[in-house]
């Protein structure tokens, strides 16, 4: 369990590292008017705006299932068969 959730928490971060470089515009040219300056950072703030929401629910998630795991109630480890 502890390793699938190590796979699953890897491979999500790396999706949200990808998607927080997909999402920060690259612009070559400078704005020329305020208006067009506004509109370019208002755009490019939502999209990182839901990159940090999906962050801290992840990080929300994390938390909840570590708690669970820590006070679920550990059973004693299976005796090995008995040798003759």
């Amino acid at each position: 369990m502890l390793k699938a959730l190590a796979l699953v928490r890897t491979a999500f971060l790396v999706f949200l590292v990808g998607f927080r470089f997909y999402a920060s515009p690259v612009y070559v040219t400078m704005p020329r008017t305020l208006d067009e300056q506004y509109a370019r950072c208002s755009a490019a703030q939502e999209s990182l705006r839901t990159v940090i929401l999906v962050a801290i629910a992840w990080i929300a998630l994390e938390t909840l299932l570590g708690w669970i795991m820590a006070r679920r109630k550990t059973t004693a480890p299976a005796q090995p068969p008995a040798q003759k």
